[in-house]
């Protein structure tokens, strides 16, 4: 434990100058110009802490600083997108708030087929699902990894890849909803070394298929350690307009603290289809099944997906994702997904207990009014399903809005929207009615 910890203060220092050697390594010229913009938008509430009772109004002032940035390709590439808010209460029904959800990506070709790679995710996440999503049961995940991959060619038809890296998981503290004084919750942090193979065979131009094998080694600050195996048969296969690849395989998660031991595994695997219409949109699925545990980056590659942090730390995660993203030849936008989901956690301790379903259905549509106007609308439908005690959880969002572009560099928005939740749990039923102003300005 002393040594893993040793390491964590090590690498939290070598992980600045990680990211920046990465990016002073880049190419100067851009494959696109950075943006870079600035914003500020006034958003009343007349249920800002989205309670069933007790219903209090407030304005959250939220200025935000967002932007993203690419380079070439090269030996060394990198991006950065991502959004930096800081939120006033008027009313102070919550202390200033500073919010991130970013991230930051790139590698570097050190030799033929050997390359360093860096990945850093920062995300703000709802604490438990059980409960409203306001300030009080947020937390926020930092998931930084970096490693070494070298792809060794045996032959115009084999290659190798084999990786290895080390990643960190760090969450915040927070405030806890569920008691009434100011305690906070700490989450466990963890260390994870993992190590991986994978040949590869082309039996033709567009189809490829081999094995993989993994080796995920977690340590917990609380002295768990998490070992999950995994071994996969691969396969990738591309038309005309659709590109289809996947693994099927099996897998197994040990965790082990003090005494305690627990083994558990079964089948696991993916799948990704993309295909392109001839219409100009897009359609997509991907699908994923595997043994990991609340500390991994599993909820970062299945936005949809949320880990209840105050359940066990391993579990069963299984999740689909299918939907049309479609531009028209007038310059309308038409965005629609359906997902489902479902943990299975392991050893669960908590009142929540073992599995959570999870299913639900978003659409967003841009009508273009004028070159400069454009209205716009979005809903969104979700059911929670708790097993142990049968708890469901509706969630409806609806709103509608104009944007509204000036200039080049100024854009100006108004939306309206209503958000309501129902729930077997009486104290858990709310409804929310909110007004947005938004202004933003491109200072790149």
């Amino acid at each position: 434990m002393v040594k893993a910890m040793a390491f964590r203060s090590f690498a939290a220092k070598l992980r600045p100058s990680l990211g920046l050697a990465l990016l002073a390594s880049s190419p100067v010229t851009l494959a696109t110009p950075p943006e870079l913009y600035v914003g500020f938008g006034p958003r009343y509430s007349d249920n800002i802490a989205r309670r069933a009772d007790q219903q209090q109004s407030d304005i959250e002032n939220r200025f935000t600083l967002r932007g993203n940035y690419q380079t070439d390709p090269g030996k060394c590439i990198a991006s950065a997108n991502g959004e930096l808010s800081y939120s006033v209460y008027s009313q102070n029904t919550y202390e200033p708030q500073t919010g991130i959800n970013a991230g930051i990506t790139g590698s570097c070709e050190l030799a033929q087929g050997l390359s360093w790679e860096v990945d850093n995710q920062t995300r703000e996440y709802t604490r438990t699902r059980r409960l409203s999503n306001t300030p009080d049961n947020r937390t926020r995940k930092n998931v930084f990894r970096t490693g070494p991959s070298y792809l060794w060619q045996l032959s115009l038809l084999d290659s190798v890849q084999l990786s290895s890296s080390y990643e960190n998981t760090e969450y915040n503290d927070l405030s806890d909803p569920s008691r009434n004084n100011n305690s906070t919750l700490s989450y466990p942090d963890s260390d994870r070394f993992i190590g991986a193979i994978a040949w590869s065979h082309l039996f033709s131009p567009d189809f490829s298929a081999g094995l993989s094998a993994s080796v995920s080694d977690a340590e917990l600050d609380t002295g768990a350690q998490i070992r999950t195996s995994t071994l996969s048969g691969t396969f990738s296969k591309r038309w005309a307009t659709t590109a289809l690849s996947g693994s099927l395989g099996v897998s197994e998660i040990n965790t082990t603290l003090g005494s305690f031991e627990q083994n558990s595994g079964g089948v696991v695997g993916d799948l990704n289809l993309t295909r392109s219409l001839n219409s100009g949109g897009t359609l997509y699925l991907r699908a994923s099944r595997e043994f990991t545990d609340r500390a991994s980056n599993y909820d970062i590659r299945f936005n949809e997906f949320t880990f209840e942090l105050e359940e066990s730390n391993t579990l069963e995660a299984t999740s689909i994702e299918t939907g049309l993203d479609k531009i028209f030849s007038n310059g309308d936008s038409l965005s629609v997904s359906a997902f489902a989901n479902r943990s299975d956690y392991l050893g669960a301790r908590s009142v929540a207990g073992g599995r959570r379903d999870g299913t639900g259905v978003r659409v967003g549509y841009t009508r273009q009014l004028t070159p400069k106007l454009s209205a716009v609308a979005s809903g969104e439908y979700e059911l929670l399903t708790y097993k142990a005690d049968q708890a469901d959880y509706q969630t409806t969002g609806l709103d509608l809005g104009l944007t509204y572009r000036s200039s080049r560099r100024l854009e100006w928005a108004a939306r309206v929207g209503r958000y309501e939740r129902d729930s077997d749990i009486e104290t858990q039923t709310y409804d929310e009615n909110w007004v947005q102003l938004s202004v933003d300005y491109r200072l790149l």
